[in-house]
């Protein structure tokens, strides 16, 4: 798939579309597939559009994971959460051919949404230190459980992040760390299993020229925000990424 290949409206969809994108990524540190997937699927086959974001979404979690030095504070506070995480990648896809994707996607849709409704009600869980501790091996498992099966690692461990109460910064490189660990065993994987071949890695790599624009203004963008605007453009963001699996799962 060479970018010679598409007339000048598709090359323009799919510059906007990354670029919109790396905004968000910047911003709330997710939203990359969830928004640039849609939009280039206007275009182009929906599967051609999951393979152009493989290298915008491996190098926007390398940006962000060691953007600001933060993650090897992050690896010391979350690491039986992402060993864990791995071996749940690990057992999640070995289920991937059997697994009933839109029946987890509703679930994961609806729990999701139920926690973002807590935090709009002020329903904080006060997660202590010794609390996180039991909890980060069984944030970890499930997730990577869910990530394994259906590539969606997100909701459990940016809804963890978000009721532990990270400071914006120290969120964007733990969420960054955590998306980076679990997508590049499965993105190896759809590699040499011939999934993503040399044309899909080469588009893929030069799609990451608009999602860096829209990547280095996300984050300049989030610098000059609150922490409580912060906090409220996430648990907005939630509502989206949680009605969006829903529709997935029922559709």
């Amino acid at each position: 798939m060479f970018f010679t290949e598409f007339d000048q409206f598709t090359l323009l969809t799919i510059a906007v579309a990354f670029v919109i994108a790396g905004i968000s990524k910047g911003v709330i540190g997710f939203g990359l597939p969830l928004i640039s997937i849609p939009v280039m699927a206007t275009v182009m086959p929906v599967p051609a559009a999951i393979a152009l974001t493989a290298a915008p979404i491996l190098f926007s979690n390398i940006f962000q994971t060691f953007q600001g030095g933060r993650h090897g504070a992050a690896l010391r506070r979350f690491w039986p959460l992402v060993i864990m995480m791995i071996a749940g990648v690990l057992i999640g896809a070995q289920i991937l051919t059997r697994a009933d994707h839109d029946t987890i996607a509703v679930i994961v849709g609806t729990l999701l949404l139920c926690f973002v409704a807590m935090q709009f009600l002020s329903i904080q869980p006060d997660i202590s230190r010794e609390a996180e501790r039991r909890l980060n091996p069984v944030i970890g498992i499930v997730s990577g459980l869910l990530g394994g099966v259906s590539s969606m690692f997100g909701p459990i461990t940016i809804s963890y992040l978000v009721a532990l109460k990270l400071p914006k910064d120290e969120f964007i490189s733990t969420i960054g760390l955590f998306y980076l660990i679990g997508i590049v065993p499965l993105y190896a994987t759809l590699v040499i299993t011939g999934v993503i071949a040399r044309d899909e890695i080469i588009g893929s790599v030069l799609a990451c020229i608009p999602l860096y624009a829209g990547l280095l203004f996300g984050t300049w963008l989030r610098r000059h925000i609150s922490q409580t605007l912060f906090q409220r453009g996430l648990l907005v963001a939630l509502v989206f990424v949680s009605l969006n699996l829903i529709r997935r799962g029922l559709v």
